[in-house]
């Protein structure tokens, strides 16, 4: 449980972590640096929820009474 807390809190932590690490403004693939940051920074939050998504399991019991037909 403490895990998915922590891979939750690695995207805001990730995004508001850019702007001290860009003290000058140098260019990643011609583009500025924080664009760049915020780009991989989306790209990773929804990598991170979607393994947090696979780490879930309150919804098992659900799935397995729906493949069993106990759902009632």
């Amino acid at each position: 449980m403490k895990l998915r807390f922590l891979l939750a809190a690695l995207p805001f932590i990730g995004i508001y972590s850019g702007g001290t690490l860009a003290a000058s403004t140098p260019l990643l693939f011609g583009l500025p640096f924080l664009l760049v940051w915020n780009l991989f920074w989306m790209a990773a939050t929804a990598a991170i929820l979607a393994f947090i998504y696979y780490l879930d399991s309150r919804d098992e019991a659900a799935h397995a009474s729906e493949r069993t037909g106990d759902g009632q």
